[in-house]
């Protein structure tokens, strides 16, 4: 669990902010609330899986997955969600998607996926967004995983690279979302995370994460840019 402590904008007073796994029914209803109100009452989004009367924006890979929360003053502020590969739900969602052919190497309990990332209009650029990558970094480093795969929109991909994320295939378009850069975060790349100068790093360090060299996954990674510099 991480906590961190800052002056309420309006008073002044300390408040405790605090990232978890969400372990209870209230903890995940709040994200799920939480979701609805991000993605479909601000920006719009047309998911057909919406709850429009109760204002919930929930799916079938939720059950499987490790929902982490943020809360501030008592309310959740902040969500995210990890599901790994061992599961059936989500291979099914995202096998294709993320074109697991080409990380053959990997056991399917070692790469997750993270998605329905959310904050609150009022904490989306304070520390509550920083909580929840490094916490579901630590939930990963606890199960092993070794790749962790997302997409995000372009404007949150300088946010998702200085995470440590890497582009490696060229960008889907999402029929709901628009277009969606493929990401993922290799944990133990130690010395990829020390040159972005991800927050990761020190966490790995902290945590004495061996780093591994993969020559072939950097071919990914180097062939990926060198395409995206031929077509400019």
């Amino acid at each position: 669990m991480d906590t961190t402590l800052a002056e309420a904008p309006d008073t002044g007073a300390t408040v405790e902010t605090v990232a978890r796994v969400a372990v209870t029914t209230a903890d995940r209803l709040a994200a799920v609330r939480l979701r609805y109100e991000v993605y479909i009452a601000e920006q719009g989004k047309a998911y057909p899986e919406a709850d429009h009367d109760e204002r919930l924006l929930s799916d079938e890979l939720d059950p499987d997955a490790a929902v982490i929360v943020v809360e501030s003053a008592g309310q959740i502020v902040g969500t995210v969600r990890a599901n790994w590969f061992d599961s059936g739900a989500t291979r099914a969602r995202y096998s294709y998607v993320f074109e697991l052919v080409r990380f053959p190497t990997f056991n399917p309990a070692e790469i997750a996926v993270c998605s329905r990332l959310a904050a609150s209009m009022d904490h989306r650029h304070l520390r509550a967004r920083e909580m929840l990558f490094e916490t579901i970094y630590e939930r990963g480093l606890d199960r092993r995983t070794r790749l962790r795969f997302a997409t995000c929109a372009t404007i949150l991909l300088r946010m998702f690279r200085k995470s440590g994320f890497r582009e490696y295939a060229v960008p889907i378009r999402d029929a709901i979302v628009g277009m969606l850069h493929r990401t993922v975060l290799v944990l133990d790349d130690l010395a990829h995370l020390e040159r972005v100068h991800s927050p990761f790093w020190l966490m790995a360090q902290h945590c004495h994460v061996e780093p591994q060299g993969r020559p072939w996954l950097q071919n990914i990674f180097d062939d990926y840019k060198a395409r995206r510099a031929d077509t400019k």
